[in-house]
């Protein structure tokens, strides 16, 4: 929990302070009030103070000087000043002393809630950042110690397909190194994979947080009592395998998976990663390759869930039946550069996904493959080249890791949403106003196009636009908008058998009666008349 220390020499604010702010619903088990310097150095000397909150001018010397002893004694303290001195040279120095804010009183308190939120943020922060140095600190002493891990050599080569997995030469190999095993035993194979590290890690960092891992797994009690060897296959990535010749099924698996799931939550606070736990099924000996084979694919095809404790027993498949989206729509607005609309789109199809059991990485590399051909459609038709917009990024993330997860490929599809209209953008910087007012009408045809929101999308005043675009068309946006309106319904009444109604409405006429009058006014036809003969002719 945190601690406040509120410093003024007026009672009457201190008190004005502590009752203005819920200050427990923030996470204050711990609230002090100062009077002056020295009153606020002891408090300093027997707690340990989060945020202080300061006057500047105060009996015994001024705030600065106090946050300069803070400074010094007490770095991790986020301060704030509250004073009544509008002052520059005094906010100035507040600045340079690292205060995080500086406010007038009287504050609002609803202003001074938001300032401290902003510092709590910082002070959590800190925290987590020495609660990960402590952490590692603690395991990169013992991976020292313990450097390097023994593994047995049997395992290994078994895995690795080093010796031939049949029976009798497995027998063999065990008789001549001595190793007790026999072919009644039964092995459970549990794969703990690491999906991602809550922080950015350097390479002999995350080696250690690996070992760290380790260490934990090695003190389930599931795992010491069926005899548990550890080995890592990969980066980021254990096999547990357990001697199970007296597992019961459905006790020893509920038990196992409580164990994993405490795993999980350990890991997820004190190692600040999320993994998740992949556990076959109990195997001879002979069959221990083709188990891990099985386990392998089920940590591959794993898109969407995290934290968890996957039972083979209890895998379904169910992607086959997930059709892929067509993306002409989202080509259509890429073209338009309508990011936000294309985002949101994009992210409905994939949160939808998300909640589909069975799906795996088979249809996210679908996916994958299907938005960048899309992209490179996209380019091609605006004069861009593939590799003049988005190479460093296609460099930088190999399609495995995008398709990772649902969340990764999402997080890929937006930077490169971003990436590919900002490139689309700056070509468009170079075309004539008027096209790129046809484009914006055509995109937004069926609304209530106002000259002022098309001026705006150019960046032009609205007189100004007006008389560019009727020179460089020979009409007025009113004329050019009445025109594409018209020739867009006149294709929808030749073209589909749709309500003229609906027509309408899609070409930006909520009154039916008017669009019948302008229709008739620009073709000479009211549109039912218009259908008819147009349709006789075709």
């Amino acid at each position: 929990m945190l601690q406040l220390l509120i410093v003024d020499d007026e009672v009457h604010a201190v008190r004005g302070i502590r009752a203005g702010v819920q200050w427990e619903e923030l996470g204050f088990s711990g609230i002090h009030e100062a009077y002056n310097i020295r009153q606020a150095k002891e408090i300093f000397s027997a707690h340990k103070i989060d945020i202080l909150i300061c006057d500047i001018e105060m009996p015994e010397g001024d705030g600065f000087q106090l946050l300069a002893w803070v400074n010094e004694h007490s770095p991790e303290t986020e301060s704030l000043f509250l004073t009544c001195h509008a002052d520059f040279k005094y906010a100035q120095q507040a600045i340079q002393l690292g205060s995080l804010d500086y406010m007038l009183k009287p504050v609002r308190f609803t202003e001074l809630e938001r300032t401290v939120r902003k510092a709590i943020g910082k002070v959590q922060k800190e925290k987590e950042k020495q609660q990960f140095a402590e952490t590692y600190k603690r395991y990169y002493h013992l991976w020292e110690m313990h450097h390097p891990i023994f593994i047995e050599r049997f395992w290994q080569d078994l895995l690795h397909r080093s010796i031939p997995s049949r029976k009798d030469h497995i027998q063999e190999l065990l008789a001549k190194q001595k190793i007790p095993y026999d072919d009644t035993m039964r092995f459970l194979m549990v794969m703990i994979s690491v999906q991602r590290w809550h922080k950015e890690l350097t390479l002999r960092e995350e080696k250690i947080m690996e070992y760290a891992l380790r260490n934990s797994l090695e003190e389930l009690s599931t795992v010491k009592r069926n005899d548990g060897l550890l080995v890592q296959v990969k980066s980021g990535a254990l096999l547990a395998i357990l001697n199970v010749r007296d597992f019961k099924s459905a006790t020893g698996y509920d038990e196992l998976a409580g164990d994993l799931r405490a795993y999980i939550d350990a890991c997820n606070r004190y190692f600040f990663c999320d993994l998740c736990c992949y556990v076959g099924m109990p195997t001879p000996l002979e069959d221990m390759l083709s188990m891990y084979e099985s386990v392998t694919v089920m940590e591959t095809q794993n898109v969407t869930r995290s934290n968890e404790v996957l039972l083979m027993s209890k895998l379904r498949r169910g992607s086959d039946r997930i059709p892929l989206p067509t993306m002409d729509g989202w080509a259509k607005l890429l073209r338009l550069g309508c990011k936000r609309e294309l985002r949101e789109e994009v992210t409905r199809y994939l949160d939808g996904i998300k909640k589909v059991e069975g799906l795996d990485a088979k249809l996210l590399r679908g996916f994958y493959e299907d938005f960048l051909q899309m992209i490179h459609h996209v380019l091609q038709d605006k004069g861009l080249r593939a590799h003049q917009v988005f190479s460093e990024m296609l460099l930088s993330k190999q399609a495995q890791g995008i398709t990772r997860s649902v969340d990764d490929l999402a997080l890929w599809v937006n930077t490169l949403i971003d990436v590919v209209v900002g490139h689309l953008h700056a070509a468009q910087e170079s075309q004539p106003v008027a096209l790129k007012v046809k484009g914006y009408i055509a995109a937004h045809l069926n609304e209530d196009l106002s000259r002022e929101d098309i001026a705006g999308y150019v960046n032009l005043n609205p007189d100004y636009l007006t008389r560019i675009f009727k020179k460089e068309t020979g009409l007025t946006i009113s004329e050019y908008v009445l025109q594409e309106r018209i020739n867009s319904a006149k294709e929808m009444l030749v073209k589909t058998d749709r309500p003229i109604t609906d027509i309408a409405y899609e070409v930006g006429y909520n009154n039916y009666s008017y669009f019948s009058k302008m229709f008739k006014k620009a073709t000479g036809y009211n549109p039912q008349d218009y259908r008819k003969s147009n349709q006789l002719v075709l």
